[in-house]
C-alpha cells in the first residue's frame, strides 16, 4: 500500500512542478496511459509519455493538480483530482487510476469531468 501511495505522490508532485525527469521516474518503460472506461490507448512508453507531457510542462506554466482524494485498493491507487492551468478559464475535474507493480505505474486510466 505504501508504495502505491509513494509513487502518486511523488507523480503528482512533479507535475506540479512540471519536472519532466521526476515524473517520468515513477512510471514503467513500457507505460500505458488509457482513457476510462473503453481502454483506448491515448500514450505508450515512456518517451511518448516524455514528448506529451514534457510539451504540457513547458506550454502550461500555470499547471496545477489538486488532490481531492485518494483511495488504495490492492495493486492501484486511485486520485480524485482538479486539474487549473490544462484548459484556459476552468478546472478540469478528473480522476487518475494508477496501476502499481514492480515499484512503477504500470499502466493508468483517466476519467475526465466536467
Amino acid at each position: 500500500m505504501y508504495q502505491q501511495i509513494t509513487l502518486a505522490q511523488h507523480q503528482l508532485d512533479a507535475y506540479n512542478a512540471r519536472d519532466i525527469d521526476r515524473f517520468l521516474e515513477c512510471y514503467a518503460e513500457n507505460i500505458q496511459l488509457m482513457n476510462f472506461p473503453d481502454n483506448t490507448v491515448f500514450c505508450s512508453g515512456k518517451e511518448e509519455m516524455r514528448a506529451r507531457y514534457g510539451k504540457m510542462f513547458e506550454d502550461k506554466q500555470s499547471l496545477h493538480c489538486r488532490l481531492v482524494k485518494r483511495i488504495v485498493c490492492g495493486d492501484f491507487a486511485i486520485d480524485e483530482e482538479e486539474v487549473d492551468g490544462l484548459v484556459d478559464g476552468r478546472i478540469v475535474h478528473a480522476t487518475a487510476i494508477y496501476e502499481v507493480r514492480d515499484n512503477l505505474i504500470q499502466k493508468a486510466w483517466f476519467i475526465r469531468g466536467e
